[in-house]
């Protein structure tokens, strides 16, 4: 089948090699007619070498490269995708993934199937070394979610994989990015506020292969997240929930999760980080507090917590099976 409406960008900085194994898998894709721009920030390798490699390769898809005049750094490349997006699909993927032959086709089938779908995304597997072999065949089921509650229901039942993600144009554009404010946690907020403008879609399997290493940022506390952005963060999922009746227990386990996650652990215990700032004042109950002294008081009791966490799974088990759809292919 063939996608001319959609446009995979690629965003690129001196991975020459890794960026022959994506490209390699976008190229051997069961949909065909996409496009894939490279969105080159200024590397020193030989990227526009294996770039034009893989064009003469398969000389029957449509390979352009951006360079950029100077290095954007990997915030600007990013944005640079959303100003340069102008066909009805976009994708964005980074240089030292893969994606799965099946999962353009896969993600691009549900939009033809869903008028008013904003994002598909899916499934990662985590890897330490990536290669385009040997994939297995995706399991095409999905979790399909309307806007209305999308942002509590994704929090409660499975949410959307950034590395992964394909868009609608028009919503990918007008999303906010604001690594400024939630630093490396930007893209949960970013895929938040894409879910507030129409339906989202995750497929249960495997979209990329996903590349993780010693030197990746994801795993250097030095450069966050922070305790501040994590707060950030909670506080604006609190604002996109509506205020469903779990939705503070939701909020404080996915706090305790990226407390624990980020390893503010190392520097600020529990009760600091949750007693501090915007999480909690414990002189009174305002309006700018996410947590009240009341929950508090609920949240450190174990007892009380275990019983909690225990429902909130048997709700997340009964929406999973709502929401669940297996592909009509």
């Amino acid at each position: 089948m063939e996608y001319k409406n959609l446009d995979v960008f690629v965003l690129t900085y001196n991975r020459a090699e890794y960026l022959r194994i994506m490209l390699d898998s976008l190229c051997t894709q069961t949909a065909d007619g996409f496009n894939i721009k490279v969105l080159n920030n200024c590397s020193t390798d030989n990227t526009l070498e294996v770039i034009e490699e893989v064009k003469k390769k398969y000389p029957k898809r449509n390979i352009t490269v951006i360079t950029h005049e100077k290095n954007l750094g990997n915030v600007g490349n990013f944005k640079r995708s959303q100003d340069l997006a102008e066909n009805e699909y976009t994708a964005v993927f980074a240089d030292d993934d893969a994606i799965n032959p099946e999962y353009i086709e896969t993600a691009m089938n549900l939009f033809n199937r869903y008028d008013d779908l904003v994002m598909v995304s899916s499934g990662a597997e985590v890897l330490y070394n990536i290669d385009n072999n040997n994939w297995s065949k995706i399991d095409k089921s999905y979790l399909l979610y309307s806007t209305q509650n999308a942002p509590y229901f994704q929090l409660l039942v499975s949410r959307p994989n950034f590395p992964t993600c394909i868009y609608k144009t028009s919503v990918y554009k007008k999303a906010k990015y604001q690594p400024e404010k939630f630093g490396k946690l930007h893209d949960i907020c970013f895929l938040q506020d894409i879910a507030t403008m129409g339906a989202t879609a995750v497929i249960n399997g495997f979209g990329i292969r996903y590349r993780i290493h010693g030197g990746s940022d994801s795993t250097n506390y030095k450069t966050g997240p922070f305790d501040y952005q994590v707060k950030n963060v909670i506080e604006y999922l609190k604002g996109k929930m509506q205020g469903h009746f779990l939705t503070m227990p939701l909020l404080w386990n996915f706090m305790y999760f990226l407390y624990k996650w980020s390893k503010i652990n190392l520097y600020m215990s529990w009760k600091e980080f949750n007693s501090s700032g915007v999480l909690l004042d414990n002189m009174s109950i305002t309006k700018d507090c996410i947590f009240n002294p009341l929950y508090k008081k609920f949240f450190s009791n174990k007892l009380f917590i275990d019983l909690l966490n225990k429902f909130i799974i048997s709700r997340a088990n009964y929406y999973r099976r709502k929401f669940y759809h297996v592909s009509e292919e």
